[in-house]
């Protein structure tokens, strides 16, 4: 054979091979482009979903929440009188699991005439969104009920007159027999009725707002007033219901620069676990679609 007749075939074959290593090419070049993309959109979805700075809690200043935050009140009605104290829980909660919503445990304890102690008596879960404190649900030695929605309390900046009214719905937990009613309607209005400076045995507290609680509970309804101070927090009670309580400030010890709704991260978790997830997912699609294109070619 002479050497003229070999170069088509040589020609023939490194055609061959050149088309062959296009299409390798041009497979893996699609494959990293792919990939490339879902990493990028990945990338982008975390970054965006890094929180931003939420309303200051020395912005919404009559509502500092942090936790281990202690309020001591001497509390009196037509019966006698005894000690209160109300604290915001070091232990915080994710309710409905780590893509819920962060609350904080805002309890009651008393101390009678004669003990040492302060004793639980109450527990509300609270919670922040922007501007607006947020209740979602109520604990005592007899139920608990935890709602599947919240009820906006009172919005910042305030102004006399400005109210929230709304309803809900929770599963009620009886705590004697572990009963378990759901749905149980659950129905609010607070009112800011005024802002005044008020006195109390811890001093005198600038700009208060009065709030009137009216609420329509499992227990029936109730009817209280709070006074609320800047960057300190509820300084005064009147519970009329209650044989003309009242409970005033004594002395409190408050964290106004270690709010979760500031300075945490944690309130902007179940958020960034969701859109995470969510990218995640497309990331995981992606792939699964260009393997399955791949084998299918």
């Amino acid at each position: 054979m002479t050497p003229s007749s070999k170069k088509p075939r040589i020609r023939r074959t490194n055609l061959f091979l050149g088309f062959d290593a296009r299409r390798i090419l041009s497979e893996r070049t699609m494959h990293y482009r792919i990939l490339s993309l879902s990493l990028a959109s990945f990338m982008l979805v975390l970054a965006l979903s890094v929180p931003t700075a939420p309303v200051a809690a020395l912005e919404m200043q009559y509502f500092p929440l942090a936790p281990g935050s202690s309020l001591i009140y001497n509390s009196t009605n037509d019966e006698g009188s005894w000690m209160t104290q109300r604290i915001i829980d070091p232990e915080w909660e994710f309710l409905g699991g780590p893509y819920g919503i962060f609350t904080v445990h805002w309890c009651e304890t008393h101390m009678l005439p004669g003990e040492t102690e302060y004793t639980w008596v109450t527990q509300m879960w609270l919670s922040k969104s922007d501007d607006t404190l947020l209740w979602w649900g109520f604990e005592d030695s007899n139920a608990q009920i935890l709602c599947s929605s919240p009820l906006n309390y009172v919005t910042e900046p305030v102004k006399v007159g400005a109210a929230h009214h709304g309803s809900t719905i929770g599963a009620l937990v009886l705590k004697a027999d572990g009963t378990v009613i759901q749905d149980v309607p659950f129905s609010a209005n607070y009112t800011i009725e005024a802002i005044e400076d008020v006195t109390t045995p811890a001093g005198t507290f600038e700009n208060c707002i009065m709030i009137h609680e009216e609420e329509l509970t499992p227990d029936g309804f109730v009817s209280f007033w709070v006074w609320y101070a800047p960057n300190v927090g509820a300084i005064q009670y009147y519970y009329p219901q209650q044989d003309d309580r009242w409970d005033k400030l004594v002395s409190y010890d408050v964290d106004i620069n270690n709010d979760p709704w500031n300075s945490w991260l944690m309130p902007k978790v179940p958020t960034i676990l969701l859109i995470s997830t969510i990218a995640g997912i497309g990331v995981v699609v992606a792939i699964l679609a260009f393997v399955i294109r791949r084998r299918r070619g």
